[in-house]
């Protein structure tokens, strides 16, 4: 219902450098259901619950078909570092090949988790008042884009 306010869940795990950041991804999304997959810099986000926060922005946005980039995925990114430009986004927290990253799974129901990163989920708590200033200012980069 237009109106209606999307719920959105998420997980995120501290993956090693030994895993690849590429593979994670692609065998996350490949498998069923409809998820949000990134992975992002080590250190892009640090509690669960932040993560969940910006998830919820994206697929609103993709909902009311105001994205800030083309995929659900890259306007996730985009909001963890907290801007519209997308080379800047990927610079400053994209992930990389042989370093440890971050891995987001979010989606409308909640993730199961993903089997072998168990024990490596970020732990989930109230917002910092860090956090909040970014979920406001991830949630304002839809207006800066207008």
């Amino acid at each position: 219902m237009e109106g209606e306010r999307t719920r959105a869940y998420a997980r995120a795990y501290n993956c090693g450098a030994g895993l690849s950041p590429s593979d994670v991804k692609q065998e996350i999304a490949g498998s069923s259901g409809r998820w949000v997959v990134q992975t992002a810099a080590e250190g892009a986000a640090a509690n669960e619950f932040f993560v969940e926060m910006l998830v919820a922005q994206t697929l609103q946005a993709e909902a009311s078909g105001s994205l800030l980039a083309k995929t659900p995925e890259m306007d996730l990114l985009l909001r963890l570092a907290g801007t519209t430009q997308i080379s800047r986004a990927i610079r400053e927290k994209g992930s990389s090949p042989g370093k440890p990253f971050l891995l987001v799974v979010g989606g409308r129901t909640r993730p199961a988790e993903v089997r072998g990163l168990s024990g490596l989920e970020l732990p989930r708590k109230g917002l910092t008042k860090s956090e909040l200033q970014r979920v406001e200012r991830a949630a304002l980069l839809s207006a800066q884009r207008g």
